[in-house]
């Protein structure tokens, strides 16, 4: 599960003396005078525009086009004209996992299946973006539990800069304001970076406008043409707490045993320690729990207000990459009620 960023990117390569020949050199047309077309209508046969590119999934493969070994390893991303297929074998290791299951938010833009129980298969359909949400058992607990993993991908058609909907003037004028900021350097991510790489050579630069002129001028670009530009892009999900027990640590005291699991395959989130809070109850679910008033250490020392109650631990995980994730509660029960010795 744990991967490594990587943090090779697109190659913005753009010299000041392009950018002057492009700003003194190429007059944009305004409005309307370039042709327009639809650009995400479901054509009769999606073509797949190579490369496919991840945006910060830690154990996915960076481009599906990965040949340069300075790249960090990791799963490959597989292309077909109509699919895209990822081996998920690494990421939920069949020793840790099984039922794994997939869902696409929105099946009108993309369909996604798992074929031969760990292989996800993607299929899109036109431009929109999706969340793929990845389900699997965790095996290794007590009790089987249910880790789920999220990504989006995103699809624009190609020539479609600004994911609008339209291929024109506009997207013109948006790869020209790029162009120009890639001297200040003004961050980009790489879904944005990959939709104006037009002439899918991996390097945005000044052949992307010329093959986006070009495009409009031959009528290969928009309503007619049927290439696709897809690109995955990381969403944060909190840590997991798995295979919780309450145990004695000493005589009069209990503490807690799990497995902190950060599905994203990021390292980064293990940093954070999970936050505590103790509870009685007299249901051996927990559901009829009570608050312990100052106790939010990850040990609880015994007292005799315990006696002949179940002890609950609130465990919270919480996630360092994105401050805006939802953190992640789990309540773990002791399986017996509190009996303090005479």
């Amino acid at each position: 599960m744990k991967g490594k960023q990587n943090k090779k990117r697109l190659k913005p390569i753009l010299k000041k003396s392009m950018l002057t020949a492009l700003g003194l050199g190429i007059a944009l047309p305004i409005g309307g005078t370039l042709p327009q077309a639809n650009a995400g209508e479901i054509g009769p046969e999606i073509k797949i525009s190579r490369p496919v590119l991840n945006d910060g999934i830690h154990w996915l493969n960076y481009s599906s086009e990965q040949n340069d070994p300075s790249f960090v390893s990791g799963i490959p991303i597989e292309v077909t004209n109509r699919t895209v297929t990822i081996d998920l074998s690494t990421h939920f290791h069949p020793d840790e996992f099984n039922i794994i299951s997939a869902t696409s938010g929105d099946y009108s833009v993309a369909s996604v299946y798992i074929e031969g129980g760990n292989k996800l298969v993607v299929v899109p359909y036109r431009s929109g973006k999706i969340n793929i949400e990845l389900k699997a058992k965790y095996t290794v607990s007590d009790v089987p539990e249910t880790v789920t993993d999220n990504f989006e991908l995103y699809i624009s058609k190609k020539g479609d800069v600004n994911a609008d909907g339209k291929v024109n003037s506009a997207d013109a004028a948006e790869l020209l304001t790029y162009l120009r900021n890639m001297v200040s350097r003004r961050g980009y991510s790489y879904v944005e970076m990959n939709r104006m790489d037009v002439d899918r050579n991996a390097e945005p630069t000044l052949g992307d406008m010329n093959a986006l002129l070009n495009g409009y001028a031959n009528k290969t670009l928009g309503a007619k043409n049927n290439d696709y530009v897809l690109t995955f892009q990381q969403v944060d999900d909190a840590p997991y707490v798995l295979n919780g027990q309450l145990k004695n640590y000493m005589e009069n005291a209990i503490a807690t045993d799990y497995y902190l699991m950060d599905v994203d395959g990021d390292d980064i989130d293990y940093i954070n320690t999970p936050s505590y809070q103790w509870y009685r109850a007299t249901d051996p679910s927990g559901e009829d729990r009570v608050l312990i008033e100052g106790e939010t250490a990850e040990q609880h020392t015994l007292t005799f207000e315990d006696e002949d109650y179940y002890l609950v631990l609130e465990v919270t995980a919480h996630s360092t990459s994105d401050a805006n994730t939802e953190p992640r509660r789990v309540y773990i029960v002791g399986k017996e009620k509190i009996q303090r010795p005479d």
